[in-house]
């Protein structure tokens, strides 16, 4: 609870990009600070949307909008914006206690469906990196595959030829390797389809209609995968593999 803290403005380019725009969207930015600083919460959360519907993408506006929400006691809220935030900003560490933090208030304690252990260690590799970075490498690695065939080709002594050959064979399946993570890691975080329950508490359906027998009921917070629409329903699947229909004004979707 104690890291559960605003960031303020002047942090990481918010403002300066603000204030490259115009002074509307800054004023907003201050206005929602010295609210959270006053103990508006309410408030401030909704200055900050503002701010975000201006279009600013940040990591810390949407850090700082989970924060707001939190204190005004909308954990939904809060937990979709910690989710957001950690999508622009996988590696801050603030931003991934928070969300901890707050998931420990959600009353559903669901199991997920055990991984295999090489798929939960390929996952963990993959995730130590973010797509950028994952790109960059995939090219040193290309450029470093290039001169073992070089070497293959130009080198007179046998051993240097037969040094370059293995140098390039290792080095190219590893830019495959990188290659793929960074394509992945890049589509996780464009990934339009989990979404968090923002209402107290909703039953899922067995169909998309009121009249559709109750399957289980979810509870604020808890997060799901988005399978399919129809109309006004939505077709979510829970860690646990159980899935059904909820409104479609029950969740919302970890986007932005």
């Amino acid at each position: 609870m104690k890291r559960i803290v605003l960031l303020i403005g002047l942090l990481i380019g918010i403002v300066p990009a603000l204030r490259a725009e115009g002074t509307s969207a800054e004023a907003m930015w201050e206005r929602a600070n010295t609210l959270y600083i006053n103990g508006d919460y309410a408030g401030a959360a909704e200055a900050y949307e503002a701010v975000a519907a201006e279009g600013y993408v940040s990591g810390k506006l949407f850090y700082n909008l989970g924060n707001a929400y939190f204190k005004a006691d909308e954990l939904g809220r809060a937990i979709l914006n910690y989710n957001k935030a950690l999508k622009l900003i996988p590696y801050d560490g603030d931003v991934a206690y928070n969300l901890a933090v707050a998931n420990g208030y959600v009353k559903d304690k669901i199991e997920t469906v055990p991984e295999f252990f090489v798929s939960r260690w390929v996952k963990a590799s993959r995730a130590s990196l973010d797509s950028n970075t994952w790109a960059l490498l995939s090219l040193v690695l290309l450029v470093a595959a290039l001169a073992g065939v070089l070497v293959f080709l130009l080198a007179e002594r046998r051993g240097w030829r037969k040094a370059g050959f293995f140098w390039g064979i290792v080095c190219f399946l590893l830019t495959v390797c990188t290659a793929v993570f960074a394509a992945v890691e890049k589509r996780e975080l464009l990934d339009a389809s989990r979404a968090v329950v923002l209402v107290q508490a909703v039953a899922v359906k067995s169909a998309p209609e009121k009249g559709g027998s109750d399957l289980f009921i979810l509870h604020e917070g808890t997060q799901a995968e988005v399978l399919s629409s129809y109309g006004e329903w939505r077709e979510v699947m829970i860690a646990d593999g159980n899935k059904g229909w909820v409104p479609a004004d029950a969740v919302a979707l970890i986007t932005y």
